[in-house]
C-alpha cells in the first residue's frame, strides 16, 4: 500500500467507527406525563437524573383540567404513544386507563412490599403514597368536621369545591356515590347546591378563597393545605370524614407503564425509583402525601375510608355527570 494512502484510510476508518459508536454514546431520555406539582416532582426526577444518566421530559397540565387533561391526552395518542410513563396525582382515572388498553403490565421489583391495595394485581399501576381528602376551615367555620355539616344554612354561600370533572373531586364525588349509594349522594350534592356552593377552578383555589376569608370551609387536598399554611395562611384542615364512618378518603398516587412506549427499559428505570421506599419518603417530607403505602411513616394513623377504587374508577363517569348536573342546575 503507498504510504501516502494511509493517512486517507486512516481517517475514513475513524468517521466510520465514530458512526457505529453514536447510537451507543446518545444520551438516554424517558418521558413523563405527570399530574404531580412541579415543586414536587422537580428535585425527585433531578435526583433520578443524577443517579441513573437519564434524562426526564415532562409533559404536565393545568390546575383546572388536573389529571384529566392529561388522561385524556393519552387516550387520543393511544395508537402513537407519546409518553413512557403516567405518573397521576391520584388513581381512579388510571384504572380506566388500565381497562380501555393504554397501560401496559409492569411488575416492578420495588412494589413487593406495597399491600395489595395499593397496586393492580396485573402489574399495570402501582402507589407511592396517599393523599388525603381534606376540609378546609377558616376561623368562621371551625364548627365544620364532617362533610354533612358543610350544608348547614348558616354557611350558605360560604362554602367551595372544585369543579367535579376535573382532579380528586371527581374520585371523591365516585367514592361517595359507592360508599352511601346513589339517591344519598345525589341528596347531599342537592343540599350542597341549595347552600350556595362555589365551584371552583380546582383545589387549590379552594385554599386560597378560605384563607382569604371569602369561603368559610372547603373541600380540598392535604397538599394544597400545607402549601397555603407554607405561604402564611390563616386556617386549618379536617380529614374529609361523614357522620357515620371516621376515615377520609385516601387517594392513591398511581405510576404506570404506557403501553407501545418508546423508551421501554428507561421507563422501567423510572418506575423501579418512583416506587422505592426513598420517593415515598420523599413524597411525604414534601407534604404532597399525607400517608406512605408501606405504612412505616408519620401520619399512617389517620382513619381511611374502606371504599373498592376499582369500584369506585368505574362508577367515577356516571357519578361525576350526575354531579355537574346537580350543581350546575341543569338536572
Amino acid at each position: 500500500m503507498p504510504h501516502k494512502l494511509f493517512p486517507t484510510l486512516l481517517a475514513l476508518l475513524l468517521v466510520i467507527s465514530g458512526c457505529h459508536r453514536s447510537p451507543a454514546s446518545a444520551p438516554r431520555e424517558v418521558i413523563l406525563y405527570t399530574s404531580v406539582d412541579e415543586p414536587v416532582f422537580r428535585p425527585i426526577l433531578d435526583g433520578f437524573t443524577v443517579r441513573t444518566g437519564i434524562k426526564v421530559l415532562v409533559k404536565t397540565d393545568a390546575e383546572a383540567a388536573k389529571t384529566a387533561g392529561l388522561v385524556e391526552t393519552l387516550r387520543a395518542e393511544r395508537a402513537n404513544p407519546q409518553a413512557d410513563v403516567f405518573w397521576d396525582n391520584e388513581v381512579f382515572h388510571m384504572i380506566n386507563l388500565g381497562d380501555d388498553g393504554v397501560l401496559a403490565p409492569y411488575q416492578s421489583p420495588a412494589a413487593r412490599d406495597i399491600p395489595p391495595q395499593f397496586k393492580d394485581a396485573g402489574g399495570r399501576w402501582a402507589s407511592d403514597g396517599l393523599r388525603i381528602r381534606m376540609i378546609a376551615v377558616g376561623r368562621k367555620g371551625e364548627q365544620v368536621t364532617t362533610l354533612e355539616q358543610l350544608t348547614d344554612p348558616a354557611l350558605k354561600g360560604r362554602i367551595g369545591m372544585a369543579n367535579p370533572a376535573f382532579g380528586t373531586t371527581s374520585g371523591h364525588v365516585a367514592a361517595l356515590f359507592v360508599l352511601w349509594g346513589q339517591p344519598r349522594a345525589e341528596k347531599f350534592l342537592r343540599d350542597l347546591k341549595a347552600n350556595d356552593v362555589k365551584l371552583l377552578g380546582g383545589n387549590g383555589e379552594v385554599v386560597k378563597q378560605v384563607a382569604a376569608g371569602n369561603l368559610y370551609a372547603g373541600l380540598t387536598d392535604n397538599d394544597d393545605i400545607d402549601s397555603m399554611l407554607r405561604e402564611g395562611g390563616e386556617l386549618k384542615g379536617v380529614p374529609a370524614r361523614t357522620k357515620d364512618d371516621p376515615g377520609a378518603l385516601a387517594i392513591p398516587v398511581s405510576v404506570a407503564l404506557i403501553n407501545g412506549a418508546k423508551h421501554p427499559d428507561e421507563a422501567k428505570t423510572l418506575i423501579d425509583y418512583l416506587l422505592s421506599p426513598e420517593v415515598e419518603r420523599k413524597l411525604i417530607d414534601a407534604k404532597f402525601t399525607r400517608i406512605g403505602v408501606r405504612h412505616t411513616a408519620a401520619g399512617d394513623t389517620i382513619p381511611v375510608m374502606k371504599v373498592d377504587y376499582t369500584q369506585v374508577a368505574r362508577t367515577m363517569p356516571k357519578a361525576v355527570d350526575s354531579a355537574r348536573k346537580i350543581l350546575e342546575g341543569r338536572e
